[in-house]
């Protein structure tokens, strides 16, 4: 197994399930007008229950959709249960180094097919690691799009196109949802974003070549558009919630690294770090320029310490490319606003949860959680996926979204009947 040692002088608490004080149980719980018969949710990593690299049974009991499930009471939600250690690169934490830094671990490339597989219906969670918004419409062969993008998930979690449905959104209706939660698109700006500004999902419709932006606003809009109009003329009665676009760059991946890096020959000193920019000259990293956390060996290996030997391009988000998420962000979200409310959807606001969190961490019965890698708590060990309790923290902003919206007073999913992230063997609890 292949060990990353991380460089940046981090203050790590160890976060594990702690015994908090039970929420009190809410008076006259009541569904309004949610009928819990049939939920579905539609989505990508976050729906999933992805963490730490992977898709695993462990983690998945624990994604928004089923703590939704379990807290409306909706019967027989399937999820594609896949084994532990699941698809995917499982990390682990294993402890700090010599230097007082995490090691993480990784556990090689996995795949596993769910204990499930052989559910005779389309599975009701349809979270899709890595699933952009296209992926709600796409028909083409799930097989091939899996061989072409490199993701197994297309052929595990939706199966069978020729008698489910050929694409999310028909496999989602074919199980007549009585209520439907959206949360597609966080990748198509996530993309772009998690590669250092090196690669996207647009199309050139904006006028930059294919594949090196995020989605464009009106291809964007045109799904979601597309979307809304089949659900609301297929499912007229159904209940729907939408989530919309967190900003990335608030999260561990972009935030963890600092800009300056210790030098190994003297702690006193800092030293710049150069890296390669998009226009191919060497850069250096600035105030508004974020290096990714994925940069660590890298720079561990001197990379990025000498205008020489930069980083390359895909370590480093710059000014520019930090503006390009943001819009992307902010026009996502604007279509979102609108779309949602015209069709009378109830718009579940995760980009100001995540900024809120980032900004003032979130607290509740003696817990903080906050963006911060690993000591916050609400972020997995791939610095962008949720931890379990983020994911009831989420499970939370839908349900309070149906409560203001649908007329219901459904209790929360409380905070603490779900792990924290499991602290290293061998190590004492210092932390959540």
């Amino acid at each position: 197994m292949k060990t990353t040692r991380f460089l940046s002088a981090l203050l790590v608490a160890v976060v594990i399930l702690s015994a908090c004080s039970e929420d009190p149980p809410i008076a006259d719980p009541s569904l309004g007008n949610v009928n819990p018969t049939v939920y579905v949710a539609i989505g990508d990593n976050y729906t999933a229950g992805y963490t730490n690299g992977a898709l695993y049974e462990t983690a998945q009991q624990y994604s928004y959709p089923n703590l939704i499930a379990m807290a409306v009471g909706s019967p027989d939600f399937v999820q594609p249960l896949i084994p532990d250690p699941g698809t995917g690169n499982l990390m682990t934490w294993q402890g700090f180094s010599a230097s007082g830094s995490p090691i993480i671990t990784y556990g090689g490339n996995v795949l596993s097919a769910p204990s499930n597989v052989n559910h005779p219906a389309p599975f009701h969670n349809l979270g899709l690691p890595a699933a952009v918004l296209y992926d709600a419409l796409d028909e083409t062969d799930i097989a091939e799009r899996a061989t072409q993008r490199g993701n197994p998930f297309y052929t595990l979690i939706m199966r069978n196109q020729a008698s489910f449905g050929t694409n999310l959104l028909n496999q989602a209706v074919k199980l007549d949802p009585t209520l439907l939660s959206f949360w597609l698109g966080n990748n198509d700006v996530m993309a772009y974003a998690s590669s250092g500004g090196t690669r996207g999902t647009n199309t050139g419709l904006g006028g930059f070549p294919p594949g090196t932006r995020p989605t464009e606003r009106a291809s964007f809009s045109a799904m979601i558009k597309n979307c809304f109009s089949s659900i609301q003329t297929v499912l007229p009665d159904t209940r729907v919630l939408v989530g919309n676009i967190p900003d990335p760059v608030i999260m561990p991946l972009f935030t963890t690294v600092p800009r300056k890096i210790q030098n190994p020959a003297d702690p006193t000193q800092l030293l710049d770090v150069y890296y390669r920019t998009s226009s191919n000259t060497v850069g250096t990293v600035g105030p508004e320029d974020y290096i990714l956390l994925t940069a660590q060996a890298e720079l561990g290996q001197g990379v990025g310490l000498h205008p020489q030997n930069p980083l390359p391009s895909q370590y480093v988000l710059d000014a520019t490319e930090v503006e390009i998420i943001r819009a992307a962000v902010r026009d996502f979200n604007s279509v979102l606003a609108a779309e949602a409310e015209a069709y009378g959807f109830a718009l579940v606001d995760c980009n100001r949860l995540f900024n809120d969190i980032h900004s003032n961490g979130y607290s509740l019965a003696g817990e903080t959680y906050t963006s911060s890698y690993l000591a916050g708590g609400f972020f997995g060990l791939d610095g962008v996926n949720l931890t379990e309790r983020a994911s009831a923290i989420v499970a939370n902003e839908f349900i309070a979204a149906m409560n203001g919206s649908f007329g219901a007073n459904i209790r929360q999913v409380p905070l603490h009947t779900i792990p924290g992230v499991k602290a290293p063997a061998g190590m004492g609890k210092t932390g959540k």
